[in-house]
């Protein structure tokens, strides 16, 4: 009868035990990502010369859901640097200035292919801003002419990416799509006199709007990583 007493005791102390001592695995829901594909372009090209990259999108996310995932992307660039005169009596300040960005949202289904290799597949909403102004884009007849454009991009686009998983946590991974754009671009010309020269009124170009398709081939390269 103690023996019984005793065991009937023991048994909440050992589950109880084996409840703190049993590893419980964290679930990762959310992946981060960077554009790769100009350090695997550096080190593959074996010395050859080619064209600088400029990735859209450098930063990447995942949120993993039990049907799928959501997608999100962003990019961008800005450049601002003096452009020296042609003239040495020319005391105007001339400037070239950039920036652009970009950014998609979309969401994915995924198919596992084996232990390492996964296809995603899904649909992205895009959008993108440019605007540029050279104050001095070339020189006639005693003017400075400069440019300024802005354009506006809009689409939606398929698509379909391979992941191959490095471990749990880290991956490389490519994609293609197929983008349907609509874009929207205002030009204006404007002129500094480079010395004595009248001023001349700005010219602006009328708003033009069209509709386009793009293609990405699967050649860049992203490394991800689950926190």
């Amino acid at each position: 009868m103690k023996k019984l007493f005793l065991a009937l005791l023991l048994i909440p102390v050992l589950s109880v035990f084996a409840q703190e001592t049993t590893p419980v695995e964290k679930i990762r829901n959310n992946e981060f990502g960077i554009d790769a594909t100009s350090f695997f372009r550096q080190y593959l090209n074996f010395g050859q010369q080619q064209q600088a990259y400029v990735p859209n999108y450098y930063l990447t996310y995942r949120r993993y859901f039990g049907p799928g995932n959501i997608r999100v992307a962003l990019g961008g660039n800005i450049t601002n640097y003096q452009i020296p005169t042609n003239f040495p009596a020319d005391e105007n300040d001339y400037r070239a200035a950039s920036y652009d960005f970009d950014a998609r949202l979309g969401w994915e289904f995924t198919t596992e292919l084996g232990r390492r290799w996964q296809v995603f597949y899904g649909l992205d909403a895009r959008a993108g801003l440019l605007y540029s102004k050279n104050d001095a884009h070339y020189w006639n007849g005693g003017y400075a002419n400069g440019i300024e454009t802005r354009v506006e991009t809009y689409g939606i686009a398929p698509v379909l990416g391979f992941r191959f998983k490095l471990n749990d946590r880290l991956s490389l991974l490519t994609e293609t799509t197929y983008a349907l754009n609509w874009q929207q671009r205002d030009d204006r010309r404007y002129f500094t006199p480079v010395m004595n020269q009248p001023p001349l009124p700005d010219f602006e170009h009328p708003r033009r709007s069209i509709f386009f398709t793009s293609f990405q081939v699967p050649v860049l390269l992203f490394f991800t990583f689950t926190i």
